[in-house]
């Protein structure tokens, strides 16, 4: 009998160790957990913490998971990345059948949380890694939702608002199981509705069109009214329709309005629990008193927004929007050094998400490429072989086509340049150097300045210019004042009120004009080096001229000696 006891207590210690699936009673302490995030998310982490130290393996995976998910609506996310990729590989190292419905809910629950922690940190890069590398542990409505989203921050309003759109109408209206409430169902598509909606008012920056904000607003307020009757978190619910309505009408341009809505943030107090919301309500107040020349309120709101960013770190497209009003306030209030400063920041931070993007837009060119393989291989391998190989080939033909199109097309747009450069270079023959801009653009002065400090600044600047001492690799800031008898803040001033371009900026002009007058007229120096030529002009190697030949010309050094060779 001992003997039996002892064998049955190991049978069942194994199980509850091992089991591919939960009992009962843990499913409904789950579905709790998963309810008090929301409602109670103290009591919810604690009650995660004692199941994520159960004997159950399966059980203990939950909890684990439901801990970095508090983490992560506290919006400490690297924390709650470092929670969720142990615990993946806890999870994959595990007992549990790789193939079982179980292990591929878990991998997908965590890789679903990773994806929105680097999407809101704007890393959409490693997103977009994570999805790919974890793609067949993703149910398909749930990877459309998250590409689609990516389509959205990288400018494809259509493809990805598409995207957004199938997922809601593919996802399942699940049944309710065990512990399951149907209001936690209903918040499941509130949230996609509020996730076009939002897509929806991005692009109606790029197209201006007003019936995309009235898309948005009608998806905020079905969104809005699934969880108003179930009278679920009626306070916390009204304040986000308030908060996005207002945001359409600020796109709009109706500020009066836009305040008014967002000022009904007294009403909400609910929203002080959640710092994200906060800042949201906080920069689109900043916007509006920006836009309604209150400039001390916007610059209130605005310092309160990049406090709190620092917590949370969300969103590196409204920090620059904060930045850039804080730079034009301070211009307005005559306070040039912090309006340099924030520029400064507006700059840096326009630098770091165009990289950013720079790599995700290349992964998304090559992922949808690779769809459109995976879908014809898919097709090769049905048994209607004769249509099959007529649909390879036409979808190969556009690929090609498309191909061929695209490269011509970017072809006829570097010759469109290099003629443009040619002519603009001949007419700088005729005038005063210093009048070529490679992207003609008309100066609207802004001076706070004294206008015969102007003067004497233009007319110092123009005989350092017939000097070409812009090619001295000295050629700096304080250098420049020095030449000028002036100090560095007047010459900064003086740059970004009047001439409205930064003294990098206005450098790099001024070496590029001189490369391509060079090469243009002198068919010797097309023989140097790019390294050779980078010095002539002040860089110390070729990287840092070939970068800022493309951010000037939107050509290489290379393609513009060749069209020049070829041109002779």
């Amino acid at each position: 009998m001992h003997k039996f006891s002892l064998t049955f207590i190991l049978l069942l210690y194994i199980h509850l160790t091992f089991s591919q699936e939960l009992n009962e009673s843990e499913i409904k302490r789950t579905r709790i957990i998963q309810e008090q995030l929301i409602s109670n998310p103290e009591k919810a982490y604690t009650e995660a913490l004692e199941i994520s130290n159960s004997t159950n393996e399966l059980f203990r995976f939950y909890g684990k998971y439901y801990v970095a998910n508090y983490f992560y609506n506290k919006s400490e996310f690297t924390y709650s990345k470092k929670l969720l990729i142990v615990l993946i590989d806890s999870i994959e190292k595990s007992k549990l059948d790789k193939s079982s419905k179980v292990y591929q809910d878990l991998i997908g629950m965590c890789v679903n949380k990773l994806f929105y922690i680097h999407k809101n940190l704007g890393e959409y890069d490693l997103a977009l890694f994570y999805l790919d590398k974890y793609k067949n542990a993703v149910q398909k409505n749930r990877f459309n939702e998250q590409y689609g989203l990516i389509k959205v921050a990288m400018g494809d309003y259509i493809n990805g608002i598409a995207l957004l759109k199938r997922e809601l109408k593919t996802t399942p209206h699940l049944k309710l199981g065990v512990g399951e409430k149907k209001v936690m169902n209903k918040k499941l598509f509130a949230d996609k509705y509020n996730i076009i909606g939002e897509a929806y008012q991005k692009y109606y920056l790029q197209s201006k069109k007003k019936v995309l904000l009235d898309s948005a607003d009608y998806h905020f307020n079905v969104a809005a009214n699934m969880m108003l009757q179930d009278n679920f978190q009626p306070e916390y619910t009204k304040a986000l329709l308030s908060m996005r309505e207002a945001k359409s009408a600020a796109l709009a341009g109706n500020y009066d309005k836009s305040l008014s809505l967002y000022r009904k943030r007294k009403s909400y107090p609910a929203i002080n629990d959640n710092i994200r919301t906060v800042q949201l309500f906080d920069l689109g107040m900043a916007d509006c008193f920006h836009h309604l020349k209150q400039v001390d309120s916007a610059l209130y709101y605005c310092n309160k927004y990049i406090e709190s960013y620092q917590i949370t770190k969300v969103s590196k497209e409204n920090l620059l929007m904060a930045y850039n009003i804080m730079t034009q306030c301070y211009n307005e209030k005559k306070d040039s050094k912090n309006a340099y400063r924030y520029a400064q920041k507006s700059l840096e931070l326009i630098q770091s998400i165009e990289g950013i993007k720079s790599k995700s837009l290349n992964f998304l060119h090559n992922y949808d490429l690779n769809i459109i393989k995976e879908e014809s291989n898919n097709i090769i391998a049905s048994k209607n072989y004769f249509k099959i190989s007529l649909f390879s080939i036409l979808i190969i033909l556009i690929v090609v086509v498309l191909s061929f199109y695209y490269y011509h097309k970017k072809q006829k747009e570097k010759h469109y340049r290099f003629l443009k450069i040619i002519q603009s270079l001949k007419e700088s023959q005729v005038s005063d150097a210093d009048d070529l801009q490679i992207s003609k653009t008309e100066i609207q002065p802004k001076q706070t300045i004294d206008e015969e400090l102007i003067e004497k600044i233009a007319l110092g600047l123009k005989k350092l210019e017939q000097k070409e001492t812009f090619l001295d690799p000295n050629f700096k800031l304080a250098f420049v004042a020095k030449k000028l008898n002036t100090n560095t803040a007047y010459l900064s001033q003086y740059f970004n009120q009047v001439m409205q371009k930064t003294f990098s900026e206005y450098t790099q002009e001024l070496r590029i004009h001189y490369v391509l007058q060079k090469l243009k007229d002198a068919p010797y120096f097309r023989k140097y080096t790019l390294q050779a030529i980078a010095e002539e002009v002040g860089y110390k190697d070729a990287n840092t001229l070939v970068r800022v030949f493309k951010k000037q010309t939107g050509l290489s050094p290379n393609y513009f000696i060749e069209q020049l060779e070829s041109t002779n």
